[in-house]
């Protein structure tokens, strides 16, 4: 037997029981809206302030790197789902390729049911969906904290681009540990909460889940960005008082979104 462990947002009275099908999970899910965010460096002898590369249209709404291809990677490149703690629960369940007194093969339909794990899983699984155990479902807010570091600490200039978005995402899963025949048993323990500072916050965003120390991922089915971006250039300088410094903050509008 093949198993893994699947996790599920949702309202705590709207988790799924043992016994749930797949599309009953996939319904329940409840990531709706998030932040696509990234960070690119501000090389030292890069003069260009954040309103000339706007007006130059370097900086766009699609977040492309400002500075050209040439200058490397964005330091950070993420998709921030918003989830919130104190209204969201989270449901543990585990997925089997083996019949079990729970199966999900919905009436009417044969036990060779084509819903795979492979596109949430692991791309080489191929593990059909036969049963769903509940192992799990309580409040997030219960859950175990830790913080994290989300934005650059080393010391520097840097430029942000904040795109908000509207989404619909899979169950989660652990993209580290692909199907086992043998899996370990599940601790709610392992669940912990990740909160970060994000730009000059005075409080902690959560900006994701793991469960034992191993980050949780949500496919994503879609995503629909807004027509509006911000750029933000910032300083960073760890010894001072204040390690963030807003430099400059500048909304964009357009059509085009792609990078």
């Amino acid at each position: 037997m093949a198993s893994a462990l699947i996790f599920v947002l949702a309202p705590e009275t709207q988790l799924p029981v043992d016994g749930a099908s797949w599309n009953e999970l996939m319904q329940a899910q409840s990531l709706r809206s998030g932040i696509n965010l990234r960070i690119f460096p501000v090389l030292p002898d890069n003069q260009d302030s954040l309103e000339l590369l706007i007006s130059q249209g370097s900086a766009a709404v699609g977040g492309a790197n400002p500075f050209g291809s040439n200058q490397g990677r964005a330091l950070c490149d993420a998709l921030v789902p918003h989830i919130d703690p104190r209204t969201l629960g989270i449901g543990v369940y585990e997925i089997s390729d083996t019949p079990g007194p729970s199966a999900v093969v919905n009436a009417g339909q044969p036990e060779t049911d084509s819903t795979t794990l492979s596109h949430v899983l692991h791309p080489s699984s191929g593990l059909p969906i036969r049963s769903i155990r509940c192992l799990d479902r309580f409040a997030l807010r219960d859950a175990e904290n830790e913080t994290c570091w989300f934005y650059p600490t080393e010391p520097g200039t840097y430029l942000s681009w904040e795109n908000r978005c509207r989404l619909r995402t899979e169950p989660g899963f652990l993209p580290e540990i692909p199907p086992q025949d043998n899996p370990s048993e599940y601790r709610r323990d392992h669940i912990h909460v990740l909160w970060s500072l994000m730009a000059d916050d005075r409080a902690l965003t959560c900006v994701g889940l793991t469960y034992a120390k191993r980050r949780i991922e949500w496919p994503l089915l879609r995503s629909e960005a807004e027509e509006c971006a911000t750029w933000t250039a910032f300083r960073i300088d760890p010894m001072a008082e204040e390690s963030f410094e807003e430099l400059s903050c500048i909304s964009v509008f357009g059509a085009d979104r792609a990078p």
